[in-house]
């Protein structure tokens, strides 16, 4: 598998469409480097190839839930969501071999943020054609089967975190899974698990035992199954007599309405609207009178309003002439104007004032019709502005009302009139209530025999799978035990395969990790010896020479338990061959005599959780190294923070032997202070891609150029 190309839109610092392409042209020149300071956008990165592969199960969930859309949510861009449509993408081109094929596959997950939700859009092409469901389904599967979910954080390494990985007391079921995973011996493990169980089922059956269970079960459903039927009779039964009852009250019913009957809920209700329509009637009322008594007689003049207001208007306009004029004088002109002005020019100006007054259609001597004072002219608008405000509609619908109400008092009248006498009504009450009490009992009846019945119904059902079940057993027991000595057989294979292979492994892991330290690691007693046990923990032993005293006295502190422990089962043998004794438990006999003044070289056991944090960064490094050489995959290796507890002395070795051939492809995230200008020097040769991500810390912003910090 190979990592071809990374597309990025508006994901976490990278705003708009940002791409790195990861192809590896030459097989010699494997490494991608890609430099950035902190905040820079590396583990942006880093967890953009993460989402992009797994999606939910990159933060390990099963699927798409709130959790992991929130968890998306906070990776967009926060620039994304000033624009109008709001949209983030992450997406990775892979090469992959299927069936001695390379295919290229696309590897896209879109979000799009509407009305405040977020939706993933998850699509996956070959070779340019998108993947239907069930393409998708064994694209997947094929994806886990290389990288597991759970393994991926072995792939994509961060310096920081896989350290604390080791120091948990479950670094060896990490290892395991990976080891498993990588030299396919997962599928075996599965096959083992399989027939194991297989084999665990069919000898825990036994024919008698099943056989009796049978025949209890058996009879137990047919006493059930005459139970349920008659049952069911009665059921049928008291639903007949329920519908009888049902048509007994509605005849009664009918013949009570028949008769002019009303109850007392009925009487009560007509009482109550009849109130009701009293009070209508009074308001309808009132509010009519006030209109006759009022407004109606102006309504029916209402047509002369018009010219009555004109009128109006014109003899007020009339009397501010007769005023102006009254107050203007000729003298009065003359003196304003001052000096010699014309007589006629004093007429025409004094004519010019007067007509600017004078109403249209005025003529002399002209009498007033109306010579209303200010107060009767007050009451004449007010009159005329009722006149327009009048509802016309309103009015109708509240004579309306009124008629309605009065039918619907006449009426009450009416059918209260001719209602039963009180002794009738009395009567069929007590008819009623007789009936209602039968329908009560018979419902009782009912819901009791329906309880019992679905009861009865649940046991029938467990009875009848437990006979079924046991049919089931027998038919099994009878027809698969040819099955069952296959599965013995493949189980026992698969047993001593897996424990063989895992043996194997183990020892070919032991002597790979010894030589990558060797390769990488400049002190060269750190770590001579490996054993790897059953569940894949680690006994980590240094070279070291001990006199016979030492040897003696150790094992005398000790016993023989700690005392193997401490210098290891190679050890151990070792030294039973030295002193040619049968048992390490023969060293209680041996003296410092038989030893002699000679040191012996064995082994000293290091606990991995005493090593330094550098030391065991280098330590898993090498362990990684060995691990993806003897399982022979070809996958990338993805590396964050590649020096994060390594000092000085060993970045050079692991610059010029670990990261030029852990991996066909090696994807490295470094910043200056780590892969500085000097270890840059060492790894150029082997760059086949380098990148710098520069974050502008004001936008918030990563961009991204084709270079690293330094210049060879």
């Amino acid at each position: 598998m190979k990592i071809n190309k990374v597309k990025l839109h508006n994901f976490s610092s990278y705003e708009g469409t940002n791409e790195f392409d990861f192809e590896i042209t030459y097989k010699e020149k494997n490494i991608v480097l890609i430099g950035g300071k902190n905040g820079a956008g590396k583990t942006s990165l880093f967890t953009a190839i993460k989402v992009a592969l797994y999606g939910p199960l990159a933060y390990g969930y099963v699927g798409v839930n709130n959790h992991y859309i929130s968890k998306i949510k906070d990776l967009i861009n926060s620039k994304a969501f000033q624009q109008d449509v709001v949209e983030s993408e992450v997406q990775i081109t892979l090469q992959l071999k299927i069936e001695r094929e390379i295919r290229n596959f696309v590897i896209t997950r879109k979000w799009d943020y509407t009305n405040q939700k977020l939706t993933e859009e998850y699509t996956v092409a070959r070779d340019g054609k998108l993947l239907n469901d069930q393409e998708l389904s064994y694209f997947e599967n094929y994806l886990r089967s290389i990288v597991p979910p759970d393994l991926f954080e072995f792939f994509l390494f961060d310096g920081e975190e896989v350290c604390n990985v080791f120091s948990t007391s479950a670094y060896n079921t990490y290892v395991k899974n990976a080891v498993f995973t990588l030299c396919g011996m997962d599928v075996f493990e599965i096959i083992r698990k399989f027939t194991r169980g297989y084999i665990s089922k069919n000898n825990s059956s036994d024919d008698d035992t099943a056989y009796d269970v049978y025949e209890t079960a058996r009879q137990q459903v047919e006493l059930l199954e005459e139970e349920k039927e008659q049952l069911e009779v009665v059921l049928d039964n008291l639903s007949v007599e329920l519908e009888d009852i049902d048509v007994q009250l509605t005849e009664l019913a009918t013949a009570f309405k028949n008769a002019g009957g009303i109850s007392q809920k009925e009487k009560k209700k007509l009482e109550e609207e009849f109130n009701q329509a009293e009070k209508v009637k009074t308001e309808t009322l009132t509010n009519i009178k006030l209109f006759v008594e009022g407004l109606m007689p102006f309504y029916i003049l209402r047509d002369f309003t018009e010219p009555i207001m004109s009128q109006l208007d014109f003899e007020e306009k009339e009397e501010i002439f007769y005023y102006v004029q009254s107050k203007l004088k000729r003298n009065t002109i003359s003196e304003v104007l001052k000096g010699d002005v014309p007589e006629e020019k004093v007429d025409l100006l004094m004519e010019q004032l007067l007509s600017t007054f004078r109403p249209k259609g005025f003529k002399e001597d002209m009498e007033m019709m109306f010579d209303l004072s200010k107060e009767d002219i007050g009451r004449v608008n007010g009159i005329v502005s009722a006149l327009e405000d009048f509802d016309t509609s309103a009015m109708i619908e509240i004579v309306n009302k009124r008629r309605a109400a009065s039918e619907r008092t006449a009426e009450i009248n009416r059918i209260l009139k001719n209602s039963m006498s009180e002794e009738d009504v009395n009567s069929y009450a007590r008819k009623e209530n007789e009936i209602l009490k039968k329908k009560d009992e018979l419902n009782s009846q009912l819901y009791e025999t329906q309880h019992r019945l679905e009861e009865l119904s649940r046991e029938l059902q467990i009875q009848e799978q437990t006979r079924d079940k046991a049919m089931q057993s027998l038919k099994e027991n009878a027809q698969n035990k040819h099955v069952y000595e296959l599965s013995s057989g493949i189980s026992a294979m698969m047993e001593q395969f897996l424990e063989e292979k895992a043996v194997s492994i183990r020892k070919s892991l032991e002597k790979s990790i010894v030589k990558k330290l060797k390769a990488i690691y400049r002190k060269n007693n750190l770590i001579t010896h490996i054993e790897i046990g059953k569940n894949f923990d680690f006994n980590l032993y240094q070279d070291e020479e001990y006199s016979a005293r030492e040897l003696l006295t150790l094992y005398k502190n000790l016993g023989n338990a700690e005392f193997t422990n401490l210098i290891g089962t190679k050890g151990e043998s070792k030294l039973i061959k030295l002193l040619d004794i049968d048992s390490i438990n023969d060293l209680k006999n041996v003296t410092e005599v038989k030893i002699g003044q000679k040191p012996l070289l064995l082994y000293k056991k290091i606990e991995l959780d005493r090593l330094s944090k550098g030391e065991r960064q280098i330590f898993i490094l090498a362990l990684y190294w060995a691990i993806i050489e003897i399982s022979g995959q070809n996958i990338p290796f993805v590396i964050d923070t590649p020096y994060a507890r390594i000092d000085a002395n060993h970045r050079r070795e692991i610059s010029e032997k670990f990261f030029p051939n852990i991996s066909d492809q090696v994807i490295i995230l470094s910043t200056d202070e780590e892969i500085t200008e000097e270890y840059y020097k060492i790894v150029k040769p082997y760059v086949s891609k380098e990148y710098l991500l520069i974050n502008d810390e004001n936008e918030n912003r990563t961009t991204i150029t084709n270079n690293y910090f330094f210049e060879v």
